[in-house]
């Protein structure tokens, strides 16, 4: 625990203090190893997945805000992972109903797992699925994990697909001032940029709220 306990701590530190000064990209890369590192850590010691709830908790409600998350939204998380902080954190503090899909088996095992022992297997739902071609047509908001690819592909898809009346919130890495960053900017071809939220204590990530054109 002690040595798991420095890593996150690390971390934090290194993006909330180190990372402002490098580029966005770099800091891209290095956020996705970073949470392979922890997950494949942690994924299998419960007592520990406090780390991961901890770094998200700030993220979470930062997002509700951004998107006025209510129970009464359906709520689509695209790359869940084995641990799903993102929908349990959501429905514990809105108890909103959440599907969330990742391509990986092994990791919507454990997340179902994870769901379960947090006492919400009936407000979330786990589904084994390809982004690229799942129906998102019936959600009222779409969440985008940072790391989940391919990113036009799938972004695309949503676009097209979405209900006109949803949003998605696209989580990615901001520029050091905390503006989208110019690999992003493809995303005003396919979306309205309604708003964001520079999420500057966690890897210089920036939630977006994209609207349908």
């Amino acid at each position: 625990m002690d040595e798991i306990g420095f890593t996150s701590n690390l971390i934090h530190l290194f993006l909330e203090k180190i990372g402002v000064k490098l580029d966005p990209n770099k800091i891209k890369k290095f956020v996705d190893f970073s949470f392979i590192i922890v997950e494949k850590a942690i994924v299998n010691l419960e007592k520990l997945h406090f780390i991961y709830f901890d770094f998200y908790s700030n993220i979470i409600k930062n997002e509700i805000s951004l998107a006025d998350i209510t129970k009464d939204k359906s709520i689509l998380h695209i790359g869940c992972g084995p641990i799903p902080a993102t929908s349990i954190l959501i429905t514990k503090k809105t108890d909103a109903q959440i599907t969330c899909i990742d391509n990986d088996p092994n990791s919507i095992k454990k997340a179902r797992i994870c769901i379960s022992k947090n006492g919400l297997s009936e407000k979330i739902e786990v589904s084994l699925a390809n982004a690229e071609s799942f129906p998102v047509d019936k959600f009222d908001l779409i969440i985008f994990s940072h790391g989940v690819k391919p990113i036009k592909e799938i972004l695309t898809h949503i676009s097209k697909s979405m209900k006109k009346s949803a949003c998605v919130i696209y989580r990615t890495s901001s520029s050091p001032s905390g503006e989208i960053s110019k690999k992003d900017l493809f995303i005003k071809e396919l979306f309205n940029i309604e708003r964001f939220v520079a999420q500057k204590k966690n890897a210089l990530m920036v939630s977006i709220l994209l609207l349908k054109k």
